[in-house]
């Protein structure tokens, strides 16, 4: 029976050394299927990074300074570093790379002559690969830097995600290789699927996850952080989450896209086949995680103002889990602001009962075929399923209600900065085509 190591480090604070030593300590009991070598392609958590709203979503310097120093000390003909990232909420990863610290930290491996390059992914050149084993997708569009990497490391962040049952480590982060409208489509009540055909041409050789801080409850981007003191280190992405779930307490089995990755063969099938190593235990994270609200539960449980009716489809992944998400957006920044939302009737998949309101509110085309709707004005979130940007430009625009996340910075980024990062990409590839 093969067996796939995951090592668990203790580290206490965000100290580049310490990391890289525990990384180099992993080293020495994990297999790696190939050596660390050539292009080597790094790819981090920066759905979101800001100092007010979003302090501890994702994946700190220090953490990537650390693999960088095992990189230039245990690589072989190391030919170039690329850092790679698509930020979430229709932000530029350019914005997220300068304020989570990449670009300083760039800079200061350049003076050493290191090779390290940051790439936007929404401003690369995209190349086309086919999928042999896909459910759901037969090919999918990634930036070139993905498909001509010899070496690939996951940096993701420990935390959990009510779009993905409460968790979201290794896997998920592939999500993240692919932009666009191919990012949202299927990310429905299919997405665990789709995670796993992405996997094919995502798989991390390693994984070395941030837990030092973990991130949890709530919105994705918004949610708080707690001391946690680990890092996780795996050649296996499979295995990594499924010990990552058990330190949040969650059964990874029960996680549909850890179970569609099992079931696809990618890594092992029980907690017998995994060995755990390290100086940090299991049982301190369980201790700690016990006490966490994660926010995953049923959107229409979510206590506030709005009546909300959940139809079917009911879609973790798509219009539920997104509406769950913006709710707990509003909670993790301005609780109070709850308070103030209007008695307004939701309606988040097909629903069948009979609805009868001044206002109603459809998010997502489900909704639209809901067949016992009265109502004096019917306003539509559009999208299979809307992003989050579009309920939160709706939610403002239309009922007044204020994300955290409307701030003077992050609307220069996502309606100024990010459309000309966009046209950006577009001449890149153009200038491919011709």
């Amino acid at each position: 029976m093969k067996k796939y190591t995951v090592y668990l480090g203790a580290c206490s604070d965000y100290n580049p050394d310490t990391v890289a030593s525990i990384i180099e300590t992993a080293l020495t009991h994990i297999s790696l299927a190939k050596p660390i070598s050539g292009k080597i392609l790094i790819k981090p958590n920066l759905v979101l990074v800001h100092p007010k709203v979003a302090p501890d979503c994702h994946t700190r310097k220090e953490v990537i300074e650390g693999i960088l120093k095992v990189i230039h000390k245990q690589g072989s003909d190391v030919e170039k570093i690329n850092i790679v990232e698509k930020s979430g909420l229709g932000v530029p990863t350019a914005s997220m790379f300068r304020r989570a610290g990449y670009k300083k930290l760039k800079r200061k491996y350049k003076k050493n002559n290191a090779r390290v390059k940051l790439c936007a992914m929404e401003e690369r050149r995209r190349t086309t690969v086919v999928l042999e084993k896909g459910k759901i997708h037969s090919h999918i569009s990634i930036p070139k830097e993905i498909k001509e990497r010899d070496f690939l490391i996951f940096a993701p962040k420990l935390k959990t995600n009510v779009l993905a049952h409460a968790y979201t480590g290794a896997l998920k982060l592939n999500i993240g290789t692919i932009d666009g409208k191919e990012r949202l489509s299927y990310h429905h009540h299919q997405l665990p699927a789709k995670i796993v055909d992405i996997l094919e041409t995502a798989n991390p050789d390693l994984v070395v996850t941030d837990g030092i801080r973990m991130a949890f409850g709530g919105n994705q981007m918004t949610q708080q952080g707690t001391d946690m003191g680990v890092i996780v280190v795996s050649s296996n992405a499979v295995a990594h989450d499924m010990v990552c779930a058990k330190l949040l307490n969650l059964d990874p089995f029960k996680i549909q896209h850890i179970q569609e990755a099992v079931d696809r063969g990618y890594g092992p099938t029980s907690f017998d086949e995994i060995e755990i190593l390290g100086d940090f235990p299991v049982e301190k994270a369980q201790k700690i995680t016990s006490q966490l609200d994660f926010g995953f539960y049923p959107v229409e449980q979510f206590p506030c103002n709005f009546k909300i009716h959940s139809g079917i489809p009911y879609c973790i992944g798509g219009c539920h889990g997104i509406f769950l998400d913006w709710l707990h957006m509003v909670k993790d920044r301005k609780p109070k602001r709850l308070k103030r939302f209007p008695p307004l009737n939701v309606l988040i998949g097909k629903v069948n009962e009979t609805i009868e309101a001044k206002k109603v509110l459809l998010v997502g085309e489900c909704a639209k075929a809901s067949p016992h709707v009265k109502a004096k004005k019917v306003v539509c979130i559009k999208g299979c399923p809307p992003s989050h940007k579009r309920i939160a430009w709706d939610m403002m625009v239309r009922f007044f209600l204020l994300a955290p996340l409307v701030l003077p910075s992050l609307i220069f980024d996502a309606y100024v900065l990010y459309p000309l990062k966009k046209i950006k990409g577009w001449f890149v590839n153009l200038k491919k085509l011709l």
